[in-house]
């Protein structure tokens, strides 16, 4: 009898116990997330050394600047129109292979006349091509985002997670797409020591 109360109270611990977990947790939402940028080159500099085996690499630092447009307004409680700036790039390519790495950070502002942050966070990328005028093509460019969401400049706790694919022109200008519009970009990927130039 003692055996069964004490399984019967403790069976009832842990249903409490999970429930107050599961409230506690909060309601789950995931929503699409689809919107474009349009992004020009600010300040680049590039400089090159030589890697592991002797191979030449190049490392680009700057800042793109410019417009991001949600292309379904509405799905996401976030407005995704507005300016966003990818600050802090860190772009290290192969010059034997042309396969690069570009690190970054992105802060978006879904009002153009607020300070207040709407996402904020890495931005990644694996590359493929080399920015010259020479050339005239476009380096492609794929990779993710993963920013933490802000609501009214506070951080909520939320997260924008993204494919995301890009073009950089020959100027360094670049356009880019996450969600289900596509640039038609393949899947890149690297092994790496993360170092720079």
């Amino acid at each position: 009898m003692k055996k069964t109360v004490v399984a019967l109270v403790t069976f009832a611990l842990i249903t409490v116990g999970s429930v107050a977990i599961a409230v506690a947790a909060g309601a789950p939402r995931i929503n699409e997330a689809n919107a474009g940028m349009q992004l020009a080159a600010s300040k680049f500099t590039v400089v090159r050394c030589t890697g592991v085996k002797g191979i030449t690499y190049e490392t680009w630092r700057g800042t793109w600047k410019g417009g991001e447009t949600d292309h379904t307004p509405g799905s996401t409680p976030y407005n995704l129109s507005g300016p966003i700036t990818i600050k802090n790039i860190v772009w290290t390519i192969n010059l034997k292979t042309d396969r690069g790495v570009l690190h970054g950070t992105t802060v978006f502002h879904s009002d153009a006349s607020s300070t207040l942050v709407t996402y904020s966070g890495p931005l990644t990328l694996i590359t493929q091509g080399l920015p010259s005028a020479a050339s005239g093509a476009s380096v492609q460019a794929r990779g993710w985002i993963n920013a933490a969401t802000f609501t009214k400049g506070v951080a909520d706790g939320g997260s924008l997670l993204a494919n995301v694919e890009f073009n950089i022109g020959a100027g360094l200008d670049a356009n880019a797409e996450f969600g289900n519009t596509s640039l038609g970009i393949q899947d890149f990927s690297v092994a790496t020591d993360n170092q720079t130039c």
